[in-house]
């Protein structure tokens, strides 16, 4: 579906369902030069089990219009809007990487309106979210060299594994990378990189959170996420074995199961 937003029309993906105004929304974030398919394993799961899904393309991204935006309050201030558009019971904000960042800057910004979130989830999330100068420079420069760091780097192997017969992850990321925008990767990465308000922002949110990490992930290590999640007294975290930072490619029953326990859980 289309959703407008100051005269631009972006996309969400919602299992061809319409809204449920009794039910609860589940909103899906993707990461840094991706888009809504990210999520397809998940989304559907939720779509056909009494939620509202939204698994959006942020601005710039997949079907959306507009540009990419180079910082991640932006994204926040986007997702805010978005989000005040939508009439649930309750909603339930779900984010990967560069997502679980933006997630976690909207989550703080909406605490105290009728729109703050009644979980969020972190899915391979890491504080702070610093880029190594040789992608970043890739990025601007060789976007291809830049999509071949970033997806060797998101997987635990390039070989065989796969939960889905006939899926390669590997080569499905590396594609959705090179259909991605222009200059998308270069912004996206250089929010991740800039963003510095991650502590305090975690520190706003008082709904519960689960962090959800790869136990081999080379992009987002689990042991800062584990970190952040100790230090909080409302979170907790699930760490999926033999998995990298493609974990919802690579174990697309752990997040689902991880993530449909936790929100089932703060459901009202």
């Amino acid at each position: 579906m289309k959703i407008s937003i100051e005269n631009r029309q972006y996309y969400a993906y919602t299992a061809a369902r319409e809204p449920c105004p009794d039910a609860d929304t589940v909103i899906f974030v993707h990461g840094s030069a991706m888009d809504h398919s990210v999520w397809a394993l998940q989304s559907r799961y939720f779509a056909y089990h009494g939620y509202n899904i939204l698994a959006i393309d942020l601005p710039g991204h997949g079907q959306s219009e507009g540009d990419p935006v180079d910082s991640i309050g932006g994204y926040a201030d986007w997702l805010s809007d978005l989000v005040a558009s939508e009439k649930s019971r309750q909603l339930h904000l779900v984010g990967h990487s560069m997502g679980a960042l933006i997630c976690l800057e909207a989550a703080a910004r909406m605490k105290d309106t009728p729109c703050a979130p009644a979980t969020l989830s972190l899915v391979g999330f890491t504080y702070p979210m610093s880029v190594a100068p040789v992608l970043l420079n890739a990025a601007r420069d060789n976007p291809v060299e830049a999509y071949a760091m970033m997806t060797q780097w998101s997987h635990l192997s390039p070989f065989g594994g796969e939960p889905n017969p006939g899926f390669w992850a590997m080569g499905n990321q590396f594609r959705l990378l090179e259909n991605s925008h222009s200059g998308a990767v270069f912004a996206d990465l250089t929010a991740c990189n800039e963003y510095q308000n991650g502590a305090e922002a975690l520190g706003q949110v008082d709904c519960p959170v689960l962090f959800v990490s790869g136990a081999q992930d080379r992009m987002a290590p689990c042991k800062l996420a584990r970190k952040m999640a100790q230090e909080k007294t409302n979170a907790e975290i699930i760490i999926l074995p033999e998995c990298g930072h493609s974990l919802m490619a690579e174990n697309p029953d752990g997040v689902r199961d991880a993530l449909s326990r936790f929100i089932a859980e703060h459901s009202e």
